[in-house]
């Protein structure tokens, strides 16, 4: 029976192993599954964009051709409630156990920076929940060779904290059932398909591992940023929000003989924004030349406790970062606020003094 509608009951969200043109099961098309479901997930978009170049000539109007010289570009963007760190292990960040090494450290040296994602979608009216391979009107969206662009994770009061990634791909594939397919993956040089290594996607599940958290709850966030300046005890003022966000912009590397780019290369430096928006409560002392001549340093820490244990769930920690701004509001009806913006940059692997580091539980 044809679907009349999809709606989120029937979808899922999976990303494979790196590299995304690699095996995706331990021993070639058989062995355990590398293919692993992403949990708590909110939304999923995906597109593809195709640039064509005119090839125009003397005597007539419109072009003769309209020529592909570039690669699609394939884009995805997801987010999800943030409950642990396992869908970030997932995904290529790590170590996420201490503070010793950057968390893109595995991006950086490429080996967990390739994947492929795979949509998942069931017949209508069924949750995708404990579903297996052989039940009919099962769909795969499968993007291939995909290097996330961009990490974001925020929190209000209200509201549960959740992450965005966005993820730019060479390649999209439409596939009929869940296992049997080939990857989504093409090869760079040529943009030929792949079609000696196959995927399978395990049936859905409701949490990772032994993880019985839900989600994170805002009344669970804490902050360690030691900010006194301009007026503004960071520690007095009673935070409403924040938002954490870096860049990894890619840069297609191509050469003449390939139709693709045959490396898309991150950008440096990667520069990792901090924003906290906070309720004023007192005003203390302070001086923007001050600011200016010492120039300060600050390691910003953001915990967030399980709900159930009050143990350290996840932990975000910029080391090194600087104040970029200090804005003010107030208005009639209004509570007096203030919006601090810091910024560190992401070293190298072996540099644990500056950049962003996460720590926390992974399953």
């Amino acid at each position: 029976m044809a679907r009349n509608r999809i709606i989120y009951q029937s979808e899922a969200l999976y990303v494979g192993p790196s590299p995304a043109t690699g095996d995706h099961y331990s021993a070639g098309n058989t062995g355990a599954n590398l293919v692993n479901q992403l949990h708590r997930i909110q939304t999923a978009n995906y597109s593809f964009n195709i640039a064509r170049q005119d090839v125009n000539q003397f005597g007539e109007l419109a072009a003769i051709d309209r020529v592909i010289l570039e690669s699609p570009t394939v884009s995805l963007d997801f987010s999800y409630l943030l409950n642990s760190f396992a869908n970030e292990e997932l995904l290529g960040f790590g170590p996420l156990d201490s503070y010793d090494v950057t968390c893109i450290s595995g991006i950086i040296n490429k080996t967990a920076d390739e994947k492929n994602y795979f949509i998942r979608t069931v017949g209508e009216g069924v949750d995708a929940l404990n579903v297996g391979s052989g039940l009919a009107n099962q769909n795969v969206i499968a993007i291939g060779n995909g290097f996330i662009t961009s990490y974001s994770t925020e929190a209000s009061v209200g509201n549960f904290p959740t992450v965005t990634v966005n993820v730019e791909g060479l390649n999209m594939q439409f596939d009929a059932g869940v296992t049997g397919n080939h990857i989504p993956a093409v090869l760079p040089a040529d943009g030929s398909k792949i079609t000696t290594k196959q995927y399978g996607l395990d049936p859905v599940s409701r949490s990772v591992g032994a993880d019985t958290v839900s989600a994170l709850r805002p009344g669970d966030i804490t902050f360690d940023l030691g900010y006194a300046e301009g007026g503004v005890s960071i520690d007095d003022a009673k935070i409403q929000s924040y938002t954490l966000s870096f860049d990894l912009a890619r840069e297609p590397l191509q050469k003449l003989g390939s139709k693709f780019a045959f490396a898309r290369e991150i950008t440096f430096p990667v520069t990792v924004n901090l924003s906290i928006d906070a309720l004023l409560g007192d005003l203390t002392t302070g001086n923007l030349a001050d600011i200016i001549s010492t120039d300060k340093d600050y390691d910003l820490q953001i915990n967030i406790k399980n709900p159930s244990t009050s143990d350290l769930q996840v932990s975000y920690k910029l080391e090194k970062a600087k104040l970029d701004s200090q804005e003010f509001s107030s208005s009639i009806g209004d509570n007096k606020a203030v919006t601090l913006t810091f910024s560190t940059q992401i070293g190298g692997p072996s540099q644990t003094d500056r950049g962003l580091f996460m720590s926390g539980v992974k399953d």
